[in-house]
């Protein structure tokens, strides 16, 4: 597995696919290293546990989906994401749903294209609001 770099470049969302994004909280960071799945996005993947591959930089780390526990969360393996990726408090990470669970009770592998965007120049977490969480409300980043 390559670490990501600093110097690494983003990658261009789709713009056309579901995502949304977080703000990286301690516990998203540091033991617990817990990911909560906003409530809007969760009836986009399966009601129960399952597979889940986030893509990164050209990596890929492959973790549990709880998708059948109140929390919907990302669980074992979220803890290398962050690690790997040296997530801090204040990192905003976007997820966009590249493939997965179509409510059809299918059962395909659920991907997920991960963008980190570093603190550097961000608003604090809380002044952030429900900004990202559509389309109408994007995050702007300005250098």
């Amino acid at each position: 597995m390559q670490r990501a770099s600093e110097d690494d470049e983003t990658t261009p969302l789709s713009g056309d696919r579901p995502f949304f994004t977080a703000v990286m909280c301690k516990t998203h960071v540091q033991k617990p290293y817990l990911l909560i799945i906003p409530t809007h996005f969760q009836r986009r993947l399966p009601a129960r546990r399952a597979a889940v591959v986030l893509r990164c930089r050209g990596s890929s780390w492959i973790m549990s989906y709880c998708g059948d526990t109140k929390l919907k969360r990302l669980d074992q393996g979220w803890e290398h994401f962050a690690v790997h990726n040296r997530l801090q408090v204040g990192d905003a990470c976007v997820f966009e749903l590249v493939s997965g669970y179509a409510g059809d009770g299918g059962k395909r592998e659920v991907v997920l294209e991960v963008q980190v965007l570093r603190r550097g120049g961000l608003p604090e977490p809380e002044d952030l609001g429900t900004k990202g969480d559509t389309t109408d409300e994007p995050i702007v980043i300005m250098e």
